[in-house]
Order: structure tokens, then sequence, then C-alpha cells
């Protein structure tokens, strides 16, 4: 088993799943991965057909969960292309092998951020519930 292969277990286990899914709708997506962030919002942004952003119905199911949990809709479409992006990248001919656990731990880092960003925000309205903020 190599680094590579260990990582992505392991990203698998701690909740990055949708990267193996994420991938075949990336590569179904679009001819070429987009090099860019506007051309990753673009690819989700394409209709199927089937469902508005082009979305599988894995990372609906995805998006159904993370909405359940608090997210904006903003923060569900950035959610999903996190797992794209990190599909994406995983997809591309190792270069190094060091370079997996690097984007495995940011792809865990913009997850984890998005995922605490509902409970901030009901953090701070219970605080302005019981002290509303000066002058207001």
């Amino acid at each position: 088993m190599s680094r590579r292969t260990a990582v992505r277990g392991a990203a698998t286990a701690a909740g990055a799943g949708l990267l193996g899914a994420s991938a075949q709708a990336t590569a179904t997506a679009a001819d070429t991965p987009p090099a860019t962030t506007a051309g990753i919002a673009a690819t989700a942004g394409r209709g199927d057909g089937r469902h508005p952003g082009g979305w599988t119905e894995a990372e609906l199911r995805d998006r159904r969960r993370v909405l359940t949990l608090g997210f904006s809709e903003a923060e569900a479409d950035c959610w999903l292309l996190v797992a794209r992006a990190g599909a994406a990248f995983f997809a591309l001919p190792e270069t190094h092998p060091a370079e997996a656990p690097d984007v495995a731990d940011a792809l865990h880092v913009m997850q984890r951020i998005l995922m605490q960003r509902p409970a901030y925000r009901r953090y701070r309205e219970m605080g302005e519930a019981e002290e509303p903020p000066p002058g207001g």
C-alpha cells in the first residue's frame, strides 16, 4: 500500500468519502478539468438535465445533509466544490508522494471551517439575543 492510497483511505474515513464519487462527476462534467476556481464553479453550474448545478445523486444527498446542519445554499455549494476540487487533484498524476497528505490536510481545513460556520452564526445570534450590540 502506498502512502497515497493510505491518505486517500484516511480522508474517506474522516468524512471525505465524496471524493471518489466527485472524481467520476468531475470527469463526466467536462472534457478537461477546470484550471481555475471560476472554472470549477462554472463546471458545477452546468445543468446536466437532471439536477440544477449538475450535482450527482451522491452530491445531492450530501448537500441535503449539510443544508440540514444549517449551511447556507452558497456554503453547501462550496462544500461540494471542495470535494470536487479534491477529487480533481487526486485524479492528477502523482508528482511527489508528499503532496497527498498536504492536500488532504488542506481539504480537511476547508471542510472544518465550513462546518463551523453554522455553529458560529448560531452562537452570535444567541449572544445578540441576550445582549443587543451597542447602538442597536
